[in-house]
């Protein structure tokens, strides 16, 4: 009886040695994986010129620059996932990312999901319309107009909170969420929508490279502003992370590096979609000849 009292407690005791050790590695902090793991994996969305976008298959853009110097700083090499942006929180708390970084804009709400860096980009939230439509100088003026936005973003909550209890609720107004807003341009182009509701950079990039069409800054009628800050988010928790982080970028934010990285990769993107409009006319030009 002695012996298996004896045993029983033994297992009881390996059992409980085992179980404290998962919980001492369900413990471990992202920092800490990171730097064991020699590697930090960025979420991020890459629809968004110049913060993020493709080079054949590669993620590149401002807030893949900014990945690699923290990488480069916590001495880890940085692998880039592409996902759907209104899933990046789930890839956090799931620990399938370390870090996000899409030009996130900072809000009460997301503030309670996510740790948030400090702010490392100002923007404002812009619209889009035909050069030829004179009719919209504020939001006010988006009543009756389908809106486009990217579903899930700051442009997404600013145009469905407007149109459902603000100041286009009533007015005939409605919204149509999209997962790319090279879609919404061309929905924009084709008369779906009437209006797109999107950050300033990616407005101004549409407008680059989508003849016909024109952007600017979204404020109400009484002047009120939409400006807001973008910043890279972590698992809510990682606190320590949070603060590895902000030791990296206040210094490139401070010194100019950012906003070197956004003229270069708007260059860039620039460029893209003009050797991609080339190389669609001369498809569309052999089509042609095929056909006659």
């Amino acid at each position: 009886m002695k012996k298996a009292v004896s045993c029983c407690l033994s297992l009881a005791m390996a059992l409980s040695l085992a179980c404290g050790c998962t919980s001492l590695a369900d413990d471990q902090s992202a920092l800490d994986r990171i730097l064991e793991d020699g590697k930090i994996v960025m979420a991020t969305d890459a629809a968004w010129p110049p913060f993020e976008f493709m080079e054949g298959e590669n993620v590149i853009g401002v807030d893949v620059a900014i990945a690699q110097d923290i990488a480069d700083g916590l001495g880890v090499e940085l692998e880039v996932i592409n996902v759907a942006f209104d899933s990046l929180s789930l890839y956090l708390e799931n620990g399938e990312a370390d870090i996000a970084i899409a030009a996130i804009t900072v809000t009460e709400d997301r503030a309670e999901a996510m740790e948030f860096s400090d702010t490392y980009c100002e923007s404002s939230q812009y619209i889009v319309v035909r050069e030829d439509d004179d009719n919209v100088e504020t939001i006010e003026d988006l009543a009756g107009y389908a809106i486009g936005v990217h579903l899930g973003t700051t442009g997404d909550f600013l145009a469905s909170d407007e149109v459902d209890m603000g100041v286009l609720a009533g007015t005939g107004a409605s919204v149509l969420q999209y997962k790319d807003l090279t879609v919404a341009a061309l929905g924009l182009n084709a008369g779906d929508v009437q209006a797109i509701v999107c950050d300033k950079l990616l407005a101004e990039n549409l407008c680059v490279v989508n003849e016909g069409l024109k952007c600017f800054e979204a404020v109400y009628a009484d002047g009120t502003s939409t400006q807001e800050e973008y910043a890279i988010a972590a698992a809510k928790g990682e606190t320590e992370l949070i603060e590895a982080i902000n030791e990296i970028i206040d210094p490139l934010k401070e010194d100019g590096t950012i906003d070197e990285y956004i003229l270069e990769y708007s260059e860039i993107a620039s460029a893209l979609e003009d050797e991609e409009s080339e190389t669609e006319a001369v498809s569309e030009e052999a089509t042609e000849a095929a056909t006659e």
